[in-house]
């Protein structure tokens, strides 16, 4: 295939974060078809560890961007690095819509807007007080929570919207594009291969829960490590192949939930480079797990969210345990256990059925497969960006 000429620039709001995880997803899916360039301000950070080697990722020195009146100075730097007929800003904040906004109306370009969670969710259930207590802190700095309403009324002007879940597109309009899954990478493993890490990490004789995300506060790991508590069984491990995030670190410190807890990944920003080794082989390390388990809260924010990981989960063939929160169940129809949000004794006995009835979980996890290969791949999130772009050049694509 030959390229177009058209490059595509996907503009992330901070290069040391892991959300530019997404823009290589999906600079990745058009690549094929058309140049691309992933351009981000670096706050001091440096290009987030998870993907520093994955691509030339393009890191624009912005140390005083997080502040007034420096910020209209630095934006300007960031916006003479943006080279694309197309800018896609990955997230809506102050430090991306703006600036590719500013560069579309200047040259004649098109901005899309990709949405992957409401990062405004917080934000809104503030009280009154506690928002009048945040403007009056951090009214001259433009990055925080408290410019966010002033920058989701931005979204309007861009061209349309990408969002990865239901309740994202029923609030900021556009189209839902699922982050699909390279079903070919994303695939039962070799069985030494996975031996050989299991062992590693004293998984041999365990039954293991795999979750492979980035673990934060509001997705529910907690529930997770008290639902095996509550079980009791000594060989029931909970595996993270991920970084070790500051509420990770919290959870390693609580007796009851270490002694279930296993780790493959070194602080955030670690520079060893074991946190890119992990991600780069995470089909592996999912594999080193019976069971996948996504119980998200029932926030605003786990609403509006749809994790990568629930398709590698997928296309890797795991049997998956969801809670009923925003489109996790439409997802898994059929293929998986539905369990309600924020309880503990359904989700141990949903973990529990799923880890002593191999014949049930394996069954669930081809079906889990054939679902994604069907519905969640990478060549059908492909057919549905290549639409939307060509609509867009096209001028035919609405908010």
């Amino acid at each position: 295939m030959t390229k177009s000429s058209k490059r595509i620039s996907f503009l992330v709001p901070d290069i040391g974060a892991p959300t530019i995880g997404a823009a290589l997803k999906l600079a990745r899916a058009i690549e094929p078809e058309f140049q691309t360039e992933i351009i981000g301000p670096d706050f001091g950070a440096g290009i987030c560890s998870l993907y520093r080697d994955a691509y030339p990722f393009t890191s624009v020195p912005a140390g005083r961007l997080y502040r007034l009146p420096d910020y209209f100075r630095e934006r300007k730097r960031l916006e003479a690095a943006i080279s694309g007929d197309i800018v896609v800003c990955v997230k809506a904040f102050t430090s991306n819509l703006p600036v590719a906004l500013r560069y579309a109306g200047k040259n004649e370009k098109k901005v899309v807007v990709y949405l992957d969670e409401w990062d405004g969710a917080l934000w809104a259930q503030k009280s009154f007080a506690e928002k009048v207590a945040c403007v009056a802190k951090h009214a001259h700095h433009p990055m925080e929570d408290c410019y966010l309403p002033i920058t989701e009324r931005l979204i309007r002007h861009a061209d349309t919207v990408w969002s990865t879940t239901t309740f994202l597109q029923k609030r900021f309009g556009g189209h839902v594009v699922y982050a699909g899954v390279d079903t070919d990478r994303f695939r039962p493993q070799p069985p030494d291969r996975v031996r050989e890490i299991r062992s590693r990490y004293g998984l041999n004789h365990a039954r293991v829960i795999v979750f492979g995300g980035v673990v934060r506060p509001h997705k529910g790991v907690e529930e997770i490590l008290d639902a095996l508590v509550r079980l009791a069984n000594p060989n029931f491990k909970l595996f993270i192949p991920g970084p070790i995030t500051d509420h990770l670190e919290h959870l390693l410190g609580i007796k009851n939930f270490a002694k279930h807890l296993v780790v493959a990944g070194t602080p955030i920003h670690d520079a060893s480079g074991l946190n890119a080794y992990v991600h780069e082989n995470m089909p592996l390390y999912l594999d080193a797990g019976d069971l996948v388990v996504l119980p998200a809260r029932n926030t605003l924010l786990a609403k509006s969210q749809m994790p990568i990981k629930i398709f590698e989960a997928m296309a890797m063939a795991k049997p998956i345990v969801v809670t009923d929160v925003g489109d996790l169940p439409m997802i898994i129809q059929g293929c998986g256990r539905v369990v309600p949000p924020g309880r503990v004794e359904p989700l141990a006995e949903a973990i529990d059925h799923m880890l002593s009835h191999s014949k049930d979980a394996e069954a669930m996890g081809q079906a889990a497969r054939e679902r994604c290969i069907q519905l969640y791949s990478k060549s059908v999130t492909e057919k549905n960006l290549f639409y939307i772009i060509d609509a867009i050049q096209e001028q035919r694509m609405p908010l």
